[in-house]
């Protein structure tokens, strides 16, 4: 019996950890070519299921393809980008157990280095707060001269922002994103990421990267405000 047969029958292969080995293993060697030959045998999955995530993956955009029409039979080549690393790796923390960490370890896999920093166990206000710093700091501006163009986020409660004891709205995110000519959604994405994943957006089995970042923004919002109305009553 081949190797993909049997791990075919495998009850631990859930559609999604079957997908999490596939990125893994392009995360590994992000901008290689690999035919689906070559997959099959770093994955050792069945040809179905791989043949089945690299068309998930190349339709939503995670993969890039191309065909080589010079061989008969025509041969299709997969890889990644640097610029899809972390919407690959967003998709791979889906996966991401300790069945899967077994499986991966099986098949030679280092998940550690496939979601390189992306694991991690800041809060999202504390990964959102740094990443406007960042964007802040590259435009070279100072707190006080966004509050100037930006009338509705004051200094203090910027920096308040930027140090994660406050959420700014995603109206406020948008337009200090513009002031610094960066992509709302990449900082977004990108918060969402580098913190620890929310376990309510997990629990709605989202695996969009944009919409899960959005999610983890109105989760975290909706805890600020829980925490608010206590605090009155603690005082008392």
């Amino acid at each position: 019996m081949r190797i993909a047969d049997r791990v075919a029958k495998d009850n631990r292969l859930s559609w999604k950890r079957k997908g999490g080995i596939v990125l893994a293993t392009f995360l590994e060697r992000v901008g290689t070519e690999h035919t689906v030959a070559r997959l099959l045998e770093l994955t050792q999955l069945a040809d179905s299921d791989v043949l089945n995530q690299l068309r998930r993956f190349a339709k939503a955009g995670v993969l890039s393809r191309r065909t080589d029409l010079e061989v008969f039979p025509a041969e299709d080549h997969f890889w990644l980008t640097q610029e899809r690393v972390l919407c690959a790796r967003a998709r791979l923390q889906q996966a991401d157990d300790g069945d899967f960490r077994e499986l991966a370890g099986e098949r030679g896999l280092d998940i550690d280095r496939a979601l390189g920093d992306f694991s991690t166990q800041q809060p999202y206000p504390v990964a959102l707060g740094k990443a406007l710093r960042d964007a802040r700091i590259a435009f070279g501006w100072s707190q006080a001269e966004v509050a100037t163009e930006v009338p509705s986020v004051s200094g203090p409660r910027l920096s308040q922002v930027e140090n994660g004891h406050a959420l700014p709205t995603l109206i406020v995110l948008a337009e200090l994103a513009l002031l610094y000519t960066v992509d709302p959604v990449d900082l977004l994405v990108r918060a969402a990421c580098h913190s620890k994943p929310d376990k309510q957006v997990q629990a709605l089995k989202i695996a969009e990267p944009t919409f899960r970042a959005v999610l983890t923004h109105k989760f975290a919002e909706r805890r600020f405000r829980e925490l608010a109305r206590t605090k009155p009553h603690q005082h008392k």
